[in-house]
């Protein structure tokens, strides 16, 4: 056996003219529309809160649209410091640059001038040497001549008392 479906037995049940037709499709319609309607409500609500939600970006976008000037003009300002610092540090560091070279040029103008000193001393240091040796070269022929003339003068001593004694 085959079962009906409830459309079928309603179609079974429901033998009536075009009129009683029409109306049931009217009723038909009416409930569609209701459940349709039933279906929305929730959605016609959510609609309802995107459009305030809407209004109220639209309102707020209004009042901050002169912030939004003042933030770009701000905006701006920081730009033109930080170029500006960015500009004024370059310079300084060329300065600092140019000041090394300057340094580094004097400090290498000093080391000329010590190595100059440090030669000058050398030359010094060895003359001094060359000074003590003919010193001690002259102190050692007066004592080889004082002892020559002490020999020779005892020499003579003995040759008196030689003499004496003969």
């Amino acid at each position: 056996m085959v079962k009906e479906t409830e459309l079928e037995v309603i179609k079974k049940n429901i033998k009536s003219s075009d009129a009683e037709k029409a109306k049931i499709e009217k009723v038909a319609a009416a409930k569609v529309e209701e459940e349709i309607g039933e279906e929305l409500l929730p959605l016609k609500s959510q609609l309802s809160s995107i459009q305030t939600a809407l209004n109220q970006l639209e309102s707020n976008s209004q009042q901050m649209n002169p912030s939004i000037g003042q933030n770009q003009q701000q905006t701006n300002e920081l730009l033109r410091q930080i170029q500006q610092f960015s500009l004024q540090t370059q310079q300084q560091q060329q300065k600092t640059f140019q000041q090394l070279q300057q340094s580094i040029h004097q400090a290498a103008q000093m080391l000329t001038g010590v190595e100059q000193s440090l030669q000058s001393v050398n030359m010094l240091n060895q003359i001094a040497q060359q000074i003590n040796q003919s010193q001690q070269q002259l102190q050692q022929q007066q004592q080889n001549q004082n002892q020559q003339q002490q020999n020779q003068g005892q020499g003579q001593m003995g040759m008196n008392n030689n003499q004496m004694y003969q």
